[in-house]
């Protein structure tokens, strides 16, 4: 195996782990375009960590959950172009561990099946 060929494999490795957090995400619509893995890929050459992409699955969960009850239902999420500027803000402003594993709980009792 190759240098190109151990790239190639982390490549496919790497878009593959960002979709799957992607498609994991409360409020996606589940399905992976070929613009996502596109990206995905345009990510792995940009060399964003995989933390940052999971924290930003989970600030986009945490936000669209927890808004205003009163307001308007927001469609799902039809692309990991919705993800970006979370990713950005991520990147800027890193929001602790201790946030995002809080967060991640608050997300988990409220999809819980009852």
């Amino acid at each position: 195996m190759t240098a190109q060929d151990d790239v190639a494999l982390a490549r496919q490795q790497y878009i593959g782990a960002v979709l799957e957090l992607y498609t994991a995400t409360p409020g996606v619509l589940g399905r992976v375009r070929r613009a996502d893995r596109i990206l995905a890929g345009e990510m792995f050459d940009r060399r964003i960590p995989l933390y940052v992409i999971d924290y930003a699955c989970v600030l986009a969960a945490a936000r669209r959950t927890f808004r205003n009850a009163f307001a308007t239902p927001l469609p799902p999420i039809r692309s990991l172009q919705y993800l970006l500027p979370i990713v950005r803000e991520v990147i800027e402003r890193p929001p602790g561990p201790r946030d995002i594993s809080q967060l991640r709980q608050r997300l988990a009792a409220t999809y819980l099946p009852s």
